[in-house]
């Protein structure tokens, strides 16, 4: 099987243990990496929290 290396940690996946989407643009993350970084992008566009969801902040952000 072959093994890809995610370019944010460095550990080595098999495909489907890489996000898919990324993967079609030519991006090697693994969804671990992926979803840590979608959190840290929310901490920062919303540190407080106050919007449930990416389309409310477009809806409703500054």
């Amino acid at each position: 099987m072959k093994k890809y290396i995610c370019n944010e940690c460095g550990g080595e996946f098999s495909k489907n243990q890489l996000d898919s989407e990324l993967l079609v643009e030519g991006e090697t993350l693994c969804k671990g990496c992926v979803s840590s970084l979608m959190e840290a992008a929310r901490d920062f566009v919303d540190p407080d929290h106050n919007f449930d969801s990416y389309e409310d902040w477009d809806k409703n952000g500054r």
